[in-house]
């Protein structure tokens, strides 16, 4: 899982958001197989959810990793050894973090990336799930999903 999967799930204006929504439904249902992302992809979600949409968002994305569907894998000193030299050989096209989760996915034999970040990842992914992932599914599950997401941000108005 790429920063911007984790990121558009808690920022409902984003572009991305019920793209979002639905894979990691289905992540969390198995379709993809085990769910995988990077410290580094938690610590950079963190910090953009942090600063543009505030500390619940921050905290409801860490209580989502804490039930543990989603495993965070701890880039050791090996694997950022490797990272460094891949980012350093793909300047400005990825950043640490991209290239870290690259790493990770090549060490656990990963082929699909969840990622909108087709531009860095392109070529360097063996398969790239995520940007028109809402778009692509049967039209009753795009329904569900919508009334879903309504009643849930009705929910959360009413909560604070």
């Amino acid at each position: 899982m790429d920063t911007g999967v984790f990121y558009a799930l808690f920022d409902t204006s984003d572009l991305h958001h019920l793209d979002s929504v639905e894979l990691l439904t289905h992540a969390l249902e198995g379709k993809f197989g085990r769910p995988y992302g990077t410290d580094y992809a938690v610590l950079e979600t963190t910090m953009l959810l942090k600063v543009r949409t505030g500390g619940k968002a921050t905290l409801s994305l860490l209580t989502l990793l804490e039930r543990g569907s989603i495993s965070i894998i701890v880039v050791g000193e090996e694997s950022y050894k490797r990272a460094r030299s891949l980012f350093k050989e793909k300047i400005p096209r990825l950043s640490l973090c991209d290239a870290a989760t690259l790493v990770v996915m090549e060490e656990l034999g990963i082929n699909q990336l969840a990622s909108y970040d087709e531009r860095s990842f392109s070529g360097l992914a063996k398969s790239i799930v995520g940007r028109g992932y809402f778009e692509s599914l049967p039209e009753n599950e795009k329904r569900q999903i919508r009334e879903s997401t309504r009643r849930n941000l009705k929910t959360v108005g009413t909560e604070g």
